[in-house]
């Protein structure tokens, strides 16, 4: 043990007596001027910023319809509808932009944000881009003064039906039938949201009624024309 030390000691000595012997290399920490930075993974910012930014559309109670209104894409937003029915009188706002599609689908959705308004909670709608069929009825579902449409949205209502059909008499009847109650359920609900008459908007919905945002609002489907952004 002693004679290592005596050893160690000596070579340290001569170190420093002599310049011409390299000193022992000793373990120090590299200058932080000379560390290499860090690359920054571009896919881990990208998750970062979603997570941020649902996180912002969750605590505003934001809700986005975009594409057909098919089954599959309403159960997510009755679900949050559900998960926003907390207690709070926070309002809910719904941005659409939609072609229309089921109507069992979009009454279901319809079905849920009168559940949340009778409990006293707003429920912005607002038409960006275009509202078309069972979306325009979603659009003007929301709470009577806060429908919004973007400046240059455009809106259509027009009557329930279908692309095709087949099969025997009796069951065109019954199609027939079927289209004419989901018919006759807009028409209420139009009736209810703009206060005409459901003589007017037989009318208004017997063809493909292609609107403007400002035409949408002397209707009663949307209550102000503005870039509304919540």
């Amino acid at each position: 043990m002693y004679s290592n030390d005596i050893k160690q000691n000596s070579n340290i000595e001569k170190t420093l007596t002599n310049p011409d012997v390299e000193a022992p290399e000793t373990e120090n920490p590299e200058n932080p001027e000379q560390q290499e930075t860090q690359p920054i993974n571009l896919g881990e910012l990208g998750n970062y910023f979603d997570v941020v930014r649902n996180n912002y559309f969750e605590v505003n109670r934001v809700i986005f319809i975009i594409g057909p209104i098919t089954w599959e894409n309403m159960i997510h937003v009755i679900q949050k509808l559900c998960f926003y029915d907390d207690g709070s009188k926070n309002p809910i706002t719904i941005y659409i932009s939609s072609p229309g599609g089921e109507c069992d689908a979009g009454f279901a959705v319809i079905d849920c944000m009168n559940k949340l308004k009778s409990k006293g909670i707003i429920i912005n709608t607002i038409c960006i881009g275009s509202c078309s069929s069972m979306a325009s009825v979603i659009l003007a579902s929301g709470t009577v003064g806060y429908r919004y449409a973007f400046p240059s949205s455009r809106i259509m209502i027009h009557q329930a039906g279908i692309e095709a059909t087949g099969g025997k008499l009796q069951d065109i009847q019954i199609i027939q039938h079927e289209l004419q109650v989901w018919t006759d359920c807009m028409n209420k609900i139009f009736k209810k949201q703009t206060n005409k008459t459901i003589d007017e908007l037989k009318a208004l919905t017997s063809f493909d009624n292609y609107m403007s945002a400002n035409e949408a609002k002397k209707i009663g489907l949307v209550d102000h024309v503005t870039a509304k952004m919540i």
